[in-house]
């Protein structure tokens, strides 16, 4: 029998033939899923749940054994069904797929198509995944009429219960995926042809591995490229010259070569091994200061479906911030913090603690400002009685990402990122995140939605809110090391 090829399978096999083939014929290298993504599945499986809501008296095909979920929905049909979630079908050629939501057309033998996602518009890759569908829709004998993508508004604003009328967009997008339809079977007949290989496809590791998604075989496709290569400072047509020339180490980029300032620098000080610094840039930089200083940091939450009144989809949702006082240049620090430890909306209670905390004056430190800039303009548009004082704290922000990104001070184990991660461990030693349960604000979003949607037991629940304080904390306690280290 000839193998299928699912709506998954396709689509990771137009990213790379040769992630398919690794998939199927090589399942030890696929990699366990990480936390992060179970985390989105989470967030689809949730939305996907709420589009089912959208449609009334549907029925769900439940099972992944495919030729009961073909007959199930079969009988769904024969049953007189109008909504069937889960839906599945195989064509000739034995491409299969499900849809999300297959709508009966009234008065009609048509079917519509729609599939849901958890991004807020449509993208590329989704035409592709809708193309498979209706493929193999087509091709298994449906008279399918539009095939409609499914996205959440995010211009929707929560007030009271949901309103799913108002948090789903339907987009029809039948027209591109039936001219996308047109290159399917090509392709499919590509993927089956490497399917039938039995030695590995011999492809050159690119861009496509990490787009539109990152490739489960990065780390074994990539294994002999060392960690810190020229595809960390290059990319383009500079990189293709040096990777036609067999340049991997950045050590041996050839003299001469064309190099931005930055550039330079990053293999320069890779090369001679030293720091580099530019003392004037880092007076400057250190002149915009006005003591006392708090160090800030901010900890957010962006859930797909909106939890509080007055929020919108993915809008970020502070619940958390650290902040170290120093009153005078090279003085001892206080830390102050807060958390949100109630299952209600955490923004009021964060902005009366943090007006209090940041006081009138001084520099409120922060790395990449942007950041907590755009928190606080947020934070005053949802909260107009705050918007002057919140301003005001924007306004004293200083970016202490600047100096490092900008290259005024520069550490060869630095990598080429100016990320916290990246530049704490190159500069000081005796602090770090290794030890810390919660190690990036990723995984802190994670466990705070745990907590708020009441997943967890209680005394989970108080050694989560524990681990948090200890790397917001933390957070901030890097801002004051890598101060001092400007200005050393």
């Amino acid at each position: 029998m000839k193998p299928r090829i699912s709506k998954s399978q396709y689509l990771k096999g137009i990213q790379c033939p040769k992630a398919l083939w690794l998939y199927r014929h090589r399942p030890e290298l696929t990699p366990e899923i990480s936390e992060s993504r179970k985390f989105l599945f989470d967030t689809g499986h949730e939305i996907g749940h709420y589009a089912q809501r959208f449609f009334q008296n549907g029925v769900e095909i439940k099972g992944y054994e495919i030729e009961k979920s073909i007959q199930s929905t079969q009988d769904a049909i024969r049953n007189g069904n109008r909504h069937i979630f889960e839906a599945t079908a195989c064509s000739n050629d034995c491409a299969y797929s499900k849809i999300d939501i297959l709508r009966k057309v009234r008065g009609s033998n048509k079917w519509d198509l729609i599939e849901v996602k958890a991004s807020t518009k449509v993208k590329d890759y989704h035409i592709h995944d809708m193309s498979l569908q209706r493929y193999a829709f087509v091709g298994a004998g449906y008279n399918i009429r539009k095939s409609i993508l499914m996205h959440i508004n995010r211009e929707y604003v929560k007030e009271g219960d949901l309103n799913l009328k108002e948090l789903f967009i339907l987009e029809d997008t039948t027209r591109i995926v039936k001219k996308q339809m047109e290159s399917v079977a090509d392709k499919l007949n590509v993927l089956f042809k490497v399917l039938r290989k039995r030695k590995e496809p011999e492809i050159e590791i690119g861009d496509h591995c990490s787009s539109p998604f990152e490739c489960d075989y990065v780390g074994y496709c990539w294994s002999h490229i060392p960690d810190y290569s020229v595809y960390n400072i290059f990319s383009g047509r500079k990189l293709e010259d040096l990777i036609s020339n067999n340049v991997i180490d950045p050590a041996d980029v050839p003299g001469g070569f064309d190099l931005t300032d930055r550039q330079e620098i990053e293999i320069r000080s890779y090369k001679n091994g030293r720091t580099y610094s530019d003392k004037e840039r880092l007076r400057e930089f250190l002149d915009t200061l006005r003591y006392p200083l708090f160090y800030l940091d901010y900890e957010t939450i962006s859930p797909g479906i909106p939890l509080f009144d007055n929020s919108s989809p993915y809008q970020q949702i502070p619940f958390q911030f650290s902040l170290h006082v120093q009153r005078e240049k090279g003085g001892s620090v206080e830390h102050i913090d807060f958390l949100h430890t109630d299952l209600t909306d955490p923004r009021p209670e964060f902005i009366k603690a943090l007006v209090k905390s940041c006081k009138k004056r001084g520099s409120v430190v922060v790395y990449n400002r942007s950041f907590e800039s755009r928190i606080n303009n947020e934070l005053g548009e949802t909260y107009p009685e705050y918007k002057k004082q919140l301003d005001k704290i924007t306004g004293r922000m200083v970016d202490l990402l600047i100096p490092f990104r900008s290259r005024f001070l520069y550490h060869p184990e630095m990598r080429g990122s100016a990320s916290l991660k990246s530049v704490l461990p190159a500069f000081v030693k005796d602090v770090g995140y290794d030890d810390l349960e919660i190690q990036d604000g990723r995984t802190a979003s994670h466990m705070y939605l745990t907590c708020l949607k009441g997943m967890i037991g209680e005394d989970q629940k108080e050694s989560i809110f524990q681990d948090l304080r200890d790397y917001c904390e933390l957070d901030t306690l890097a801002e004051v090391r890598l101060m001092n280290v400007l200005y050393k």
